[in-house]
């Protein structure tokens, strides 16, 4: 699933590609259940003729801020943007289709179709039920390690859970807790105030390094892409049973639900 770093690097390369001040001429929605406005037709007809004013990101969500209006995206497991030239071939797996007054076309493309859209009288509409977002100045490492400290679930949980923290994602958290040493596993409210201040620091720094290796590896269009679970440029291998790189230990596997969670016997604690 695109996470922080992912859905940032699609909001830049909205802004690199101009699509601010453009107005859409013509919409389309192929898969009618990706709109999570109340009128499926009322979306459709209702984006049409509106200028685009700016792109804005809280968590994993795009906001569009339309000069009437807000245009919500959320890319789902697999979902990602293109903004396409006249001359562009369609992409395959094209969900949904914004045609601007150019005529080049912003393209949602989602190959299993999980992706949302929302046309909304305010942001709130989009995302009313989320917490801060991971990277806004205002969570501190004080206001991080007091919000995280009262929760009894286990740190996992704690960190998927949007409307606590926004914009932190299976990869992400696997990534930050293994940088900082702790069990995913561990109930938040028995780890120390110290620790729960290395996984600040080290949610941080997995955050950063993602955004900055997406913004640097960009694909052959121009386009941000998604990051791969494999990807060799994480710290932590999603493998059970690969040896970890620290301590040489077999990884584990444990499961949250329908996520699964690595770590180190080892090394997190």
């Amino acid at each position: 699933m695109p996470e922080l770093p992912e859905v940032e690097n699609i909001r830049r390369y909205l802004l690199r590609s101009r699509i601010v001040g453009r107005r859409i001429v013509k919409a389309s929605v192929e898969w009618p259940r990706m709109v999570k406005s109340a009128d499926f037709e009322g979306f459709v007809t209702g984006v049409i003729g509106r200028r685009i004013a700016g792109v804005d990101r809280h968590g994993k969500y795009l906001s569009l801020p339309l000069d009437t209006g807000w245009l919500g995206l959320h890319m789902g497991m697999t979902g990602s943007v293109r903004v396409a030239a006249p001359v562009d071939p369609p992409e395959r797996f094209i969900r949904a289709e914004f045609r601007l007054d150019d005529d080049r076309r912003i393209e949602l493309i989602d190959p299993r179709k999980w992706a949302s859209l929302w046309l909304a009288g305010d942001p709130s509409e989009i995302t009313g039920g989320l917490g801060p977002d991971a990277t806004d100045p205002a969570v501190t490492r004080a206001v991080f390690t007091r919000t995280v400290k009262r929760r009894t679930a286990p740190i996992k949980q704690v960190l998927l859970d949007q409307a606590t923290i926004a914009g932190i994602g299976n990869i992400y958290a696997d990534e930050a807790l293994f940088i900082a040493r702790i069990d995913p596993r561990r109930r938040a409210a028995t780890i120390s105030e110290a620790r729960l201040g290395d996984l600040y620091e080290a949610i941080h720094t997995s955050l950063n390094h993602a955004l900055r290796h997406i913004e640097e590896h960009p694909m052959s269009d121009g386009r941000p892409y998604v990051v791969d679970a494999y990807d060799d440029r994480m710290r932590l291998p999603r493998r059970e049973g690969s040896p970890c790189p620290r301590c040489s230990k077999q990884l584990r596997r444990h499961a949250f639900g329908n996520r699964s969670s690595y770590y180190c016997p080892g090394c997190q604690r």
